[in-house]
């Protein structure tokens, strides 16, 4: 048994280390085995004729990353975009970009078996990409799924 990480106890194989942020007002965390940076939103290029959910691109040393709002991607109600908002960047294989959080709250391991499966009243294109909630509200996002949709590549023609 692994005990005191953050009051989670069960085995290693069940703990997953996430990344835990919000789309105001939910509480959301990701696999932090997917995460490969944080960071503050800076220097964001806005890309006319992309769809409502790439708010644009940013360049992090050198490399071109594209920057997601997952509000506009799940159909959640948006308020805008200010200079407070955080980036992650996510990467599985070959797919890789950024996405957009209100506030970074930081790390938290979640005991994957105390995992409830989605509220039934849930609807929206954002049912497809949720793991599981979390005991205290927290909304735990399928990273993989996220990054092998391919609703959210844009095709260049």
């Amino acid at each position: 048994m692994i005990s005191g990480k953050q009051g989670i106890k069960g085995t290693a194989d069940n703990l997953l280390l996430v990344i835990e942020f919000s789309l105001i007002p939910e509480k959301y965390a990701i696999d932090g085995n997917y995460v490969t940076e944080v960071l503050p939103l800076k220097n964001l290029t806005v890309i006319p004729g992309t769809p409502v959910f790439v708010v644009g691109i940013i360049n992090l040393r050198g490399k071109i990353i594209s920057v997601v709002n997952l509000k506009s991607f799940f159909d959640l109600k948006e308020k805008g975009i200010s200079a407070l908002h955080k980036v992650f960047v996510i990467k599985h294989e070959k797919m890789e970009f950024g996405i957009l959080a209100d506030e970074i709250m930081g790390t938290k391991w979640l005991d994957m078996q105390t995992l409830s499966p989605p509220p039934i009243n849930l609807h929206g294109s954002g049912l497809d990409y949720i793991q599981g909630v979390a005991s205290d509200g927290t909304i735990l996002l399928n990273a993989r799924a996220i990054l092998s949709t391919r609703s959210i590549i844009v095709n260049q023609k």
